[in-house]
């Protein structure tokens, strides 16, 4: 019986509140066994998975920096800049998830097992980047409002349009989580005994909230 190394298949922990979904750092485990074709291939679908691990922080990055933008907004081009910083980063990691599918798709695997999870897998991915342009799509609302006037019914606009999306990333949360789960367990890829984690956020508010009216100095 050979010892192979396998890696774990993990969410990035970096990925928002409103997409929540299994947690945990990358880690190389031990799998005890004669499939070394098996191995192989668990390891090379979870390489391509976890490049999620670097764009999500990215993501993350960026998000933040509009949040804290949005937040000192004083005027209708600051909050036109903001919006449009949100969307230029959910545009970047809409292109970063659609690669994400092709390299999927591009992995060969001749287990049927892990062909099934990477094709439930690949419409996981498909659905969040529907999401995310949904979402996107939302707040561009905002970045071509033109004036101060249209303003609030623009934000109740975008708001609106956002509820499909929260919706879906949601859903697409747990189900990407269930797959990763049964993936793993499948592999045999059992992370290391760890101290429990605090219960996760309830997820946040809409992909973004749109930056609010400015108030009078």
């Amino acid at each position: 019986m050979a010892t192979a190394a396998i890696q774990q298949i993990t969410v990035p922990r970096a990925r928002p509140r409103y997409w929540q979904g299994a947690v945990g750092a990358v880690a190389i485990l031990l799998l005890t066994g004669c499939g070394s074709s098996k191995v192989t291939q668990c390891n090379e679908l979870a390489e391509v998975v976890n490049q999620t691990q670097g764009f999500m922080q990215d993501f993350e990055t960026e998000i933040q920096a509009f949040s804290e933008n949005a937040a000192q907004v004083k005027n209708l081009n600051d909050i036109k800049a903001a919006a449009s910083q949100y969307t230029a980063a959910v545009d970047k990691v809409v292109t970063n998830l659609d690669s994400l599918i092709a390299d999927l798709e591009g992995t060969s695997l001749e287990d049927e097992t892990l062909s099934q999870f990477r094709a439930s897998y690949v419409e996981v991915v498909r659905g969040f980047s529907a999401a995310l342009q949904e979402a996107s799509q939302a707040m561009d609302l905002v970045v071509t409002v033109q004036s101060e006037a249209d303003l609030p019914a623009k934000i109740e606009e975008s708001q609106q349009q956002t509820v499909n999306a929260v919706a879906s990333i949601e859903n697409l949360s747990q189900t990407e989580a269930q797959l990763i789960n049964e993936v793993n367990t499948y592999c045999g890829a059992v992370p290391p005994t760890a101290a429990p984690e605090s219960p996760p956020e309830a997820p946040a508010n809409p992909p973004a909230e749109p930056p609010t009216e400015p108030t009078s100095p």
